[in-house]
């Protein structure tokens, strides 16, 4: 299987598309309230989730590489950022129970200000499903002016930059905005910039353009998937919905009128996720739950993503496994683009992407293998992949790129050094050799395993 893939321009009118977008993703985004729960508590990066909002300060200053050694190259995967919420459905059902309860009389006071509060956002949240938002464009430009700022040699001149996102709206606009921002502060920069599905297998390690995955793989991401029922049941089990429906309807069983209690309560909660980064300037919702109910629904999200992108035994590990296209890719094109002069080479996917990417590589806190999903809560945490989340591996030489010496690198997961299982040389910098030899055996393992019949479920 080639890991090269030619390049497709993007059309003019795509390219003037995102360029429209981008100037008016750049306007400024109001400054998010504090947010805190029914009961007062602070709502925390855990509560949050993956819908958590990218820290935007107080990032450590990273550590000095070992004497004569320079930035020679970066190879970067971004998640997409902030976005409105995916699901058109959830905000059309939620506003549909709302109002018609209102209709009849349904609503407690409390029920009346949820709707009007959700009114007030409801025609852009129903058209604008799974789009960057403002926010989500703020972040990746600022991601990009601090990578200027820590690695000024790889944006000298004419440095030659390499960028790639999956052929979604979110990770295109934010690959433009970051793009953007680069050329705005080195505007000498040669930047080349694509999103064909001809590299997507190489980005979204769970698309069907990644030739090793199949049907099964595809069904296990999906709404039918066959695990789904019991994650249904264990949580429809351990979350009691009355006493959330009853602050907002006169009779707590009125959703289930129409459908679910739990239902209601879980759309409604996966809205008010997503109202911080997509409507900082609206009070939400997150104050209608109590601190105790949004850590038991926050389980919900570890206990899915661990199912589907980690080292989970019953899923035969290939939620993880199928990421030897993204981390055989990171290695393959390192040494190309070394010797081919491409300084800095982006890639913009999704959440889940990064994780699976985490585990294959048993990092800690990723390499669990439960047998039992529901404990995944425990070990996982994947309020550590927010929006606009981002791993860079910075490759340190001594003599400039054609030294041919062993070079060494440091990996930053949203700007932070991260600790890798492999000697370090101090200030977790590693020799990109041993990284090498390391990833060996985990690729030859996980190609062997998606080479055998999927039994699962």
């Amino acid at each position: 299987m080639t890991r090269r893939s030619w390049t497709i321009k993007l059309s003019l009118c795509l390219a003037v598309l995102l360029l429209a977008l981008c100037a008016c993703s750049r306007r400024q985004a109001p400054v998010q309230q504090t947010l805190v729960t029914l009961d007062g508590q602070p709502v925390t990066d855990w509560m949050m989730g993956v819908n958590r909002l990218y820290p935007e300060a107080g990032f450590p200053g990273l550590p000095s590489p070992p004497a004569g050694y320079k930035p020679v190259y970066l190879t970067h995967y971004g998640r997409h950022g902030s976005r409105y919420h995916t699901e058109r459905s959830y905000f059309d059902i939620v506003h549909q129970v709302l109002e018609s309860a209102a209709g009849e009389g349904a609503l407690t006071p409390l029920g009346q200000t949820v709707l009007a509060r959700l009114d007030s956002i409801y025609p852009d949240a129903r058209c604008r499903h799974g789009e960057l938002t403002a926010l989500g464009a703020q972040q990746h430009r600022g991601i990009a002016r601090r990578m200027v700022h820590n690695f000024p040699c790889l944006f000298e001149r004419r440095s030659r930059i390499v960028a790639n996102s999956t052929n979604l709206e979110r990770t295109m606009l934010s690959m433009q905005n970051f793009t953007m921002e680069l050329k705005s502060i080195r505007p000498s920069l040669e930047i080349s910039a694509d999103a064909s599905r001809a590299y997507m297998g190489f980005i979204n390690q769970h698309s069907p353009e990644n030739p090793m995955v199949t049907p099964a793989d595809v069904r296990w991401k999906s709404p039918d998937a066959p695990w789904r029922p019991a994650f249904w049941e264990y949580f429809e089990s351990l979350i009691d919905a009355e006493p959330f429906c009853s602050r907002l309807f006169s009779d707590p069983a009125y959703p289930a009128s129409v459908g679910s209690s739990f239902g209601f309560m879980y759309k409604l909660y996966s809205i008010a996720l997503t109202t911080p980064g997509a409507f900082p300037q609206s009070r939400g919702f997150l104050d209608l739950f109590t601190a105790g109910e949004l850590e038991m629904l926050g389980q919900m999200d570890n206990y899915s993503f661990y199912v589907e992108k980690s080292r989970y035994p019953g899923g035969n590990r290939r939620g993880c496994f199928l990421s030897e296209s993204v981390l055989g890719d990171i290695i393959d094109r390192t040494q190309e683009d070394i010797a081919s002069g491409v300084s800095v080479r982006l890639r913009f996917g999704h959440d889940g992407c990064i994780m699976a990417l985490l585990a294959m590589l048993k990092l800690e806190g990723w390499n669990a293998e439960l047998e039992d999903p529901s404990r995944a809560w425990k070990v996982w945490d994947v309020s550590r992949i927010p929006m606009a989340a981002n791993l860079q591996i910075v490759l340190f030489d001594k003599g400039g790129r054609a030294a041919g010496r062993d070079p060494l690198f440091l990996v930053l997961l949203n700007e932070e050094p991260l600790e890798l299982p492999l000697e370090d040389l101090g200030g977790h910098f590693y020799r990109w050799s041993d990284f090498v030899d390391y990833c060996s055996p985990i690729l030859d393992e996980a190609r062997a395993a998606l080479e055998q019949t999927i039994i699962f479920g």
